[in-house]
């Protein structure tokens, strides 16, 4: 029973890795693509995560928009905007991933047919 478990957890944290990589890869590169796949497969926690993504950068922009300019000369998003915003999004990409993982741990010992491993 032991190998069984040793093998789960290793699934486990190579699905949060995979997330993590796809959401790294969004916020160096500056697509959307990465993103949407880290997204998708985070689903079902995916969704909140994607809303959090949307109102953690308006909250970003709104609340450092009151000590420091939001917008270069150039029309693009200050350095400090982008580098937070693309934080911000891994973060809350790699949570939905670990809240998936929590489920699914839930989900299985809850279930009758493993329930005594």
């Amino acid at each position: 029973m032991r190998g069984a478990t040793w093998g789960w957890r290793t699934v486990q944290g190579l699905y949060v890795a995979v997330v993590a990589v796809l959401a790294v890869l969004g916020a160096v590169t500056g697509t959307s693509l990465p993103y949407l796949l880290a997204v998708a497969v985070t689903l079902p926690f995916g969704m909140a995560a994607l809303v959090l993504v949307y109102g953690g950068y308006a909250l970003l922009k709104g609340v450092g928009g009151l000590w420091a300019s939001t917008t270069n000369a150039d029309g693009d998003d200050a350095a400090w905007l982008s580098a937070g915003s693309a934080t911000l999004n891994v973060v809350l990409l790699i949570a939905a991933a670990l809240a998936n993982v929590l489920l699914l741990e839930y989900l299985r010992r809850r279930s009758p047919r493993t329930a005594r491993r």
